[in-house]
């Protein structure tokens, strides 16, 4: 049987049933909205306008679950399956971290600083491939490969790539320990990991419970492990003034662009998120 009932009676109980968990008021009610959306298709004006809906059972059960998951502080964006990025939906489930909005930011920058067209653009540790397939799509013409060494992740990106209709080449492969394709790039893009198994302690249990290690951590002795090996690499694959980009952690700012600069990196610039941390790197390949 089906229950008629208004909007804002279903917002208000999803509201109160999520905030044993999610006890920012703010954040709760971003999330209730977006159940609502994702279930019901109700957007926060058609709540706000008390819209009747149909509550099925099915999307009742649907709803119970994800409240449930919710109350175990597993990501919403796992929950729901999906996480948006500059303006598209990517599929994403636990073998690829959530997209943030700092490689949002770090995306739009190389898009506005790259007008040219025909880029042949590589970029390392793709995951679910925000980076790889808005740059492919967004870039003029652009040939864009996306490397990662997990099966799992690879085949993530693939889905999203296929669902965007995004042409990108997938390549399996450990960048620590195997050579990249023999090409030349114009633009080497990569958000490797690089946080501190120090630095748990500091983190959301919903990171730590629920997005994969391998994407995130590196040991407390070798922060610039990924960093090292990718600026190694980059001038013998890079085209000349060829273009990198890194997005780091927040404390190793001057040291990696250090090394840039001591591999012949020319205009090396540290960026700065909107919360005021070094975020990204960038350097152009001397010629």
């Amino acid at each position: 049987m089906n229950n008629d009932m208004s909007s804002k009676a279903l917002y208000w109980q999803v509201y109160q049933a999520l905030l044993p968990a999610i006890q920012q008021a703010q954040e709760c009610q971003a999330i209730a909205q977006r159940l609502l959306g994702h279930y019901f298709q109700l957007d926060p004006v058609r709540i706000a306008l008390d819209e009747p809906i149909t509550l099925s059972p099915a999307k009742s059960q649907l709803l119970s679950a994800a409240i449930v998951r919710l109350n175990c502080q597993e990501p919403i964006q796992y929950v729901l399956g999906e996480a948006p990025f500059l303006g598209r939906d990517f599929q994403v489930s636990p073998a690829v971290l959530i997209p943030r909005p700092e490689t949002e930011a770090l995306v739009q920058y190389i898009i506005d600083k790259n007008p040219q067209a025909g880029a042949r653009v590589l970029d390392i540790g793709t995951g679910s491939g925000c980076i790889a397939i808005t740059l492919q799509q967004a870039l003029s013409q652009a040939t864009v490969h996306a490397l990662d060494v997990a099966p799992e992740a690879l085949y993530m990106a693939q889905i999203n790539a296929k669902r965007l209709g995004a042409t990108v080449h997938f390549i399996q492969a450990d960048i620590l320990h195997e050579r990249l394709p023999a090409q030349h790039w114009d633009i080497i893009v990569s958000n490797p990991p690089y946080v501190r198994i120090a630095e748990q302690q500091q983190m959301q249990h919903r990171v730590l419970a629920y997005e994969p290690a391998k994407a995130l951590f590196v040991p407390d002795a070798q922060p610039l492990i990924f960093y090292e090996k990718i600026v190694a690499l980059a001038p013998q694959y890079l085209a000349p003034a060829g273009k990198l980009y890194l997005e780091i952690n927040e404390a190793f700012g001057a040291a990696v662009a250090s090394l840039l600069i001591h591999a012949g990196f020319e205009t090396v610039c540290i960026r700065q998120d909107l919360h005021g941390k070094d975020r990204w790197v960038a350097g152009t390949l001397g010629t």
